[in-house]
């Protein structure tokens, strides 16, 4: 935890390596407050939730706990509190804390007072009083920061107090007693401080102003609690009314004697006899006992050099531990960063391989022996047990300048005993778990290589030349690997053992997760004897959820995702999830998600036990995880999701959800497609029903731009299977969803072909209205995209009469709007006006802002079309002002309906505003599409200016490269614009390569 400091003897506040970190909320801060008090030791969740909130706690407490916690490992990194079983601790060195710091120095003063070195005792505690900054723990919520704060302001009185007893004992000064004054007038009835006063007084010739703070502390406290003074003060001014001498000051100690000086006659020492010294060491011998460096050690240079600052830290004994998935390379790294510190360290590098991974991890008093025998002590010289070898240890290496590299361990327990006790030496630590319990640590967390960075590897061992004629092929064999160092140089190893082998003929090899980890072994080498290490260390539930969460082929999983495929309470989901993380068998990713290297899931779905119960197999996994993404999409759509036949109505139909829930998965778009194509490409897929209502409301909910790909393949996955399975239903699900994605990048043949008969099956075979109106109107939203609003207004009639017919006002209403829009198309503004207002009326009658805002957006566009630009203008700011703030995608798109009015009526500079803003908010949407089309508004606005046009053909060119890769229909426009000279962009792949046979 090196760099990490807090104050809490004050308002909360942290830093590192100097800079202030940002806490969160009083809340949260209460919550870091509770954890930092602790340190060291495990606090349940149950008790943080009476700390927090006492008798009166949130609905769902510990959820809330989570959340705090995670925000802050997001701002503290390695350093920040683990998650424990039922709870979390928080590692902290000994000076992080200012309350520790105030402990330490507490006891300093105790050992100076009892060698009666009274002058230096006050300077110390007068260093302990300036540790207070204000009320403690200032503005912190909650029950346990109110307990805290009152005892940590009741102990600087204490401390105040022993500070001035000191002063008085070492001979009270006129500034002591103008300071004691002050006190017992903060504090008039605390008696102590009046005695202090007295006495102090008393000892400075002022005998008679001595007893009158007497009288006057007997009075205070007759006339406001009844009572006299107590024994403490009669008793003093008995003693100065008889001149006891007692009561004169001794001769002061100097506060500057140094604290190893001898101790006078009139203060005994409290050292220890010379006789009781510890017997000599043998001279010093320095080893050098880490292993060669790699000759082509390869990258690793910013954690190369992170390494070294925290190993060089003056005036500290420093911890740098490397944790990661074995085979990421953290020996060869702590090897390295060793050799590069020789110099660093004349007296020698220790080194010891703890065997912490590979299931017979090294006894710490064995590891403290070996370390003892290489320092040049024989085995008769051995402590006996654990802890007097460690203090041995830690004897021989005092004044040393030892580096100790402690490699592959297994925990903290481990590791602690061999921790040299003084500033000078340094610790660095490799392991898989991450250890920042550890005193002092610092963490880097080793993940594998990036691109460039394997391939640096893979051209150090079989030449540049034999790289370069292979380059295209280089680069896919180390992304097969997962750029994982281990992998990298077992296929680096087996190329330079073939010289006539090509890179294509090992590419071929590699094809496959299976074939891909036999591949990867080479002599002592082998990928998945470091993952099998790793696995036979974890506890049965650890290894079942280490199993399940690698079913799932989707590129990362959320809290809620693990608990379904896990099968258990999210809380107790995610701690499994968090034990993995911790001992590098999954990844966290931002935000709040976890992942697999590619590698280790190919490991994972190898180990199927015997037996499997039932709920563990493949198709029990995915059908819990279908499951809960059906239930957050349906949440989503709001409440008329619940319709039995479609859960998804034509409200939803339109886009775009309802805020922060139609954001649930919009950026999930990959892991819905590669869900729902895994799942339905299972023999017999148990809810293929879950399955086609997931896909169709994910598409129904979010406009999907460059989801297209992912979701289309699924669909065409999905429609075979629905075919095969004689399921109407689900085949209708599957045609609409790929209409609707192919009409989204202009494939309008495909499309129509796929909605035509989508819908002639609903009437042949009597399917749930619901379908045959999100036919009609995905119909003719396609009609009127390629310019055929009189058949746009047939279909969309014919859906709002089925939505009536069913009595759905709110999907009527949506379609009303898509109506307008075709009439509109058709040049009848009046109409389109008279089906808005319709809407309007719906939408006032059901209460529904989000609509209504739709509305008036409709009516902007109407009155922009007729040519009436203020009437439009007032139409979209009523309409923004409408949504909600977390509505990013529906503000967006009205924001470039009002640039466009902007720049029709000449207020250009307005304009632009309303165009950037719609770039930012659909940016933080992640709506690429939207973004793009944004990006084209902009560069409009500025071409209007002759001074802005290298800008704005900066930003059509950006739309024009979004828009043209997502095949959006709108690039054509801007390629128009920004001219010949630019490249044609074509999408990633041919859209017709997911179209159904």
């Amino acid at each position: 935890m090196g760099g990490l400091r807090f104050t809490v003897l004050g308002p909360l506040r942290g830093w590192r390596d100097g800079g202030e970190l940002v806490l969160g909320s009083p809340q949260q801060r209460s919550l870091l407050l509770a954890l930092l008090l602790r340190a060291n030791h495990p606090v349940s969740t149950g008790q943080l939730v009476d700390d927090l909130w006492g008798d009166d706690p949130p609905a769902k407490p510990s959820a809330v706990i989570r959340t705090y916690v995670h925000r802050l490992r997001r701002v503290l990194g390695p350093a920040a509190p683990t998650t424990l079983s039922g709870g979390y601790l928080f590692a902290l060195d000994a000076g992080g804390l200012d309350t520790h710091r105030v402990e330490e120095l507490l006891g300093e003063a105790r050992g100076l007072r009892a060698g009666g070195q009274h002058a230096r005792a006050a300077a110390v505690l007068r260093s302990a009083l300036a540790l207070w900054r204000g009320e403690p723990m200032t503005g912190l919520p909650g029950p346990y920061a109110e307990r805290q704060r009152g005892e940590w302001a009741e102990r600087r009185v204490t401390v105040l107090e022993s500070c001035l007893e000191a002063e008085v004992e070492a001979g009270p000064s006129g500034e002591a007693v103008a300071e004691l004054a002050a006190v017992v007038a903060e504090y008039p009835l605390r008696e102590r401080f009046s005695e202090l006063l007295m006495l102090a007084l008393y000892r400075t010739g002022r005998q008679a102003e001595a007893l009158g703070v007497y009288h006057a502390a007997d009075r205070r406290l007759r006339a406001q609690l009844g009572v006299s003074a107590g024994p403490g003060l009669r008793e003093l001014q008995r003693r100065i009314l008889v001149a006891d001498a007692a009561l004169v000051a001794p001769a002061p100690t100097s506060a500057s004697t140094p604290a190893s000086a001898p101790a006078s006659a009139s203060a005994p020492t409290t050292a220890r006899p010379a006789a009781a010294a510890r017997a000599p060491y043998p001279a010093a011998v320095r080893p050098t006992q880490v292993p060669a460096d790699l000759a082509d050690f390869t990258g690793r240079e910013a954690q190369t050099e992170a390494l070294r600052a925290v190993l060089l830290s003056p005036g500290t004994m420093p911890v740098a531990t490397v944790s990661g998935l074995g085979g990421v390379g953290k020996t060869a790294l702590a090897v390295h960063v060793a050799h590069t510190l020789a110099a660093d360290f004349p007296d020698g590098q220790l080194y010891l391989d703890l065997h912490g991974a590979d299931g017979r991890p090294t006894r710490p008093e064995e590891a403290v022996g070996a370390f003892l025998r290489s320092l040049g002590v024989p085995a008769e010289g051995l402590a006996p047990g654990l802890a007097e070898r460690s203090a041995q240890f830690r004897s021989l290496l005092s004044g040393r300048r030892v580096l100790v590299v402690l490699d592959n361990a297994r925990d903290a327990e481990q590791i602690r005993p061999l921790l040299p006790g003084r500033a000078g030496c340094a610790v660095l630590v490799t392991s898989r778990a991450r250890l920042g319990s550890l005193p002092n640590a610092h963490v880097v967390e080793l993940t594998a290589f990036a691109p460039q960075e394997a391939l640096g590897l893979l051209e150090r061992v079989v030449g540049g030349q034999r790289l370069r004629a292979e380059a295209d092929t280089a680069g896919e064999l180390v992304r097969l690997c997962g750029h994982l160092p281990l992998a990298v140089r077992i296929l680096a190893a087996r190329l330079a053992c073939r010289p006539g082998w090509s890179m294509a003929r090992l590419l071929d090899k590699l094809a496959g997760d299976r074939r891909r980890l036999d591949v990867l072994r080479a002599g002592d080498l082998a990928v998945e004897s470091a993952f099998r290490f790793g696995y036979d260390q974890l506890t049965p539930e650890q290894a079942r959820a280490f199993r399940l969460l690698a079913v799932p082929e989707v590129p990362d999983l959320s809290p809620g995702a693990v608990a379904a495929v896990l099968g258990l309470p999210e809380r107790e989901a995610e701690e499994l999830a968090e034990s993995l993380v911790d001992c590098s068998m999954l990844e966290t990713a931002p935000p709040d998600r976890y992942r697999y290297h590619d590698l280790l899931r190919a490991f994972a779905l190898q180990l199927a036990p015997e037996g499997e119960a039932e709920g563990d197999r493949p198709a029990a996994v995915l059908t819990r995880l279908v499951a809960r993404h059906h239930g957050e999409t349906v949440a989503a759509l709001g409440p008329a999701a619940a319709r039995a036949a479609l859960p998804f109505t034509g409200a939803a139909a339109r886009g775009g959800g309802c805020g922060t829930a139609a954001a649930h998965g919009r950026g999930d778009y990959r892991g819905i497609g590669a869900l729902v194509g895994q799942y339905a490409a299972l023999p017999e897929p148990p809810r293929l029903d879950l399955a086609a209502e997931l896909l169709l409301g994910y598409v129904l909910l979010c406009e999907t731009g460059q989801a297209a790909r992912p979701l289309g393949h699924a669909a065409k996955v999905l429609l075979h299977a629905a075919v095969r399975a004689g399921d109407r239903t689900g085949e209708v699900r599957a045609r609409l969803v790929l209409g609707r994605l192919l009409t989204e990048v202009g494939s309008e043949p495909a499309a129509l072909a796929e909605l035509l008969r989508a819908r002639d099956l609903c009437t042949a075979h009597d399917l749930p209205g619901p379908l045959l109106a999100l036919a009609h109107a995905s119909l003719a939203a396609l009609f009127a995209q390629v310019g055929r609003p009189g058949d746009a207004v047939d279909g969309f009639t014919a859906a709002i009469s089925v939505w009536d017919r069913l009595g759905d006002r709110r999907s009527v209403a949506a379609e009303l709007l898509d109506l307008a829009g075709a009439f509109t198309g058709l040049g009848r503004s009046e109409a389109a006006v008279r089906v808005v207002d319709q809407s309007l009326l719906i939408c006032h009658e059901l209460a529904d802002h989000e609509l209504q805002a739709l509305a008036l957006d409709s009516l902007g566009a109407i009155a922009h079309d007729r040519g009436e630009y203020e009437q439009a203008l007032r139409h979209h700011r009523n309409a923004l002002a409408l949504l909600r703030p977390d509505d990013r995608r529906r503000t967006g798109r009205t924001l470039l309906r009002l640039a466009e009015s902007l720049r029709a009526v000449g207020r250009g500079e307005e304009a632009v505003a309303a165009a950037e803003r719609a770039v930012e908010v659909l940016t933080l949407d992640g709506d690429r599409r939207g973004r793009g089309l944004a990006l084209a508004a902009l560069g409009d606005a500025l071409a209007d200016h002759d001074a802005t046009e290298d800008a704005a053909r900066a930003h059509r060119s950006e739309a024009y490269d979004i828009l043209a890769s997502i095949g959006s229909p709108e690039a054509a426009r801007l390629r128009e614009l920004i001219g010949p000279a630019r490249p044609a962009v074509r999408p990633r792949r041919q859209w017709p390569s997911w179209l159904p046979a």
